[in-house]
């Protein structure tokens, strides 16, 4: 239990976690049972972020509606959506306010006639956190969506967990491809319903986040016999060779070391003759484990990492064996904020919540978290190494901007 009832927080709702899981999906539109400012900000924060969320929409209840339901009006609002759209599927979810005075969302899908296919979420916000609601809303769809099997398609695989289409998932498809190893599905990002329908025909599922993909790939693995393994994601060149060598091997595919020629490599540590970087790393475990492994590999030095939430991170992060990394699981805003300054960090690598932070101490950011920067596998290596190259540690011997004198120059 915290020791004051006072937080900044650095998590979301389960609201937020469920839009985020589906923002992606083709063919799609996601309906909010629930005031305006819940969609509002949701479209706002994912707008910073850098993702395209779908089509968001709200039914805008009023205090009226809270007071003597809307069922009706959460009807009509599906079957305008359905007409006015005609999407292949339409996600509609609960909040806070409509889980509170007990709407049932799940009746007004039944009720509603729509030609697409239409899945209610039960998604008020103070029902859980949102990286939680991943893993229950991937779940959801691989079980109410993927349907026979039929024929299992030889060196095939799913990316479940994935939740950013974009240039990370283009990389891990020409990675993979380049072993001759085709991606049948993904789970969610950029996929639609036939993408979905289709997730039992492929040869093995690819864990990407285990606290988003775990949950689906043993619903995969009950329902149709797929195996799966967990992979941690694959920053930098090193992280690609290992995850592709992990793959074939799952697969049964004999080992090709000719099939990386030509494909970049790592290369020298930034830092000019004097210290190497001292770089904190924040965010999810997913990424920050690779991010800690791939700055380690490369010669730096990654002094702080925090994670949002605990998923074995701790261990993983321990036998990495990188000296002097001080880890924080679930630290406060204020807690990582007193450590930044105390360990002198010169590069913050995190999310958009770390961007203030950053502007704060006076150091570069940069965001691994939300898509806006490449980092899987050889592209992601190239384009990190580029950054890496531009930042030298601070050796101004005036103050820095909190008043914390620099090293000073070598």
């Amino acid at each position: 239990m915290p020791l004051t009832s006072l937080e900044i927080p650095r998590s979301t709702c389960r609201l937020f976690g469920t839009v985020k899981a589906l923002s992606t999906v083709q063919r799609s539109a996601i309906l909010v049972h629930g005031p305006k400012g819940c969609v509002y900000h949701i479209n706002y924060i994912m707008g910073m972020r850098g993702d395209r969320p779908g089509s968001l929409y709200t039914t805008s209840l009023d205090e009226q509606d809270v007071i003597f339901g809307a069922e009706g009006k959460l009807v009509a609002a599906i079957e305008e959506l359905d007409r006015r759209l005609s999407p292949d599927l339409i996600f509609v979810l609960s909040c806070c306010a409509t889980s509170i005075i007990g709407e049932d969302v799940e009746s007004a899908c039944r009720a509603a006639r729509a030609r697409a296919r239409i899945l209610g979420f039960e998604s008020g916000g103070f029902e859980g956190d949102h990286h939680t609601a991943y893993g229950e809303t991937l779940a959801r769809l691989a079980g109410e969506l993927a349907g026979p099997a039929g024929e299992v398609l030889p060196g095939s695989v799913n990316l479940v967990g994935m939740l950013r289409a974009g240039p990370d998932l283009r990389e891990l498809k020409r990675v993979l491809a380049l072993a001759g190893i085709t991606v049948t599905g993904v789970l969610s990002a950029g996929a639609g319903l036939g993408e979905l329908e289709g997730l039992g025909r492929a040869s093995l599922n690819i864990v990407v986040c285990e606290p988003a993909g775990r949950a689906a790939a043993e619903l995969l693995e009950e329902r149709f016999g797929t195996p799966f393994i967990v992979e941690d994601f694959p920053i930098g060149a090193r992280g690609a060779r290992a995850f592709l060598a992990h793959v074939t091997a799952a697969l049964g595919i004999p080992p090709d070391p000719g099939i990386l020629d030509g494909e970049p490599g790592g290369g020298e540590a930034p830092g000019g003759p004097g210290r190497p970087l001292r770089v904190a790393v924040i965010g999810g475990p997913t990424r920050a484990v690779p991010m800690v492994r791939f700055l380690r590999d490369r010669g730096l030095s990654p002094v702080l990492v925090a994670v949002d939430f605990d998923a074995g991170t701790r261990e993983k992060l321990e036998g990495l064996g990188v000296e002097g990394l001080e880890i924080l699981i679930e630290p406060s805003q204020e807690e990582i904020l007193s450590r930044l300054q105390a360990l002198r960090v010169d590069l913050l690598v995190g999310g958009m919540l770390e961007r203030p932070l950053a502007a704060l101490l006076g150091i570069p950011h940069l965001d691994m978290m939300h898509g806006s920067q490449r980092t899987a596998c050889f592209a992601g290596e190239q384009e990190l190494a580029g950054i890496l190259a531009r930042i030298r540690p601070a050796c101004d011997p005036s103050p820095g901007r909190e008043g914390r004198p620099r090293d000073p120059c070598p």
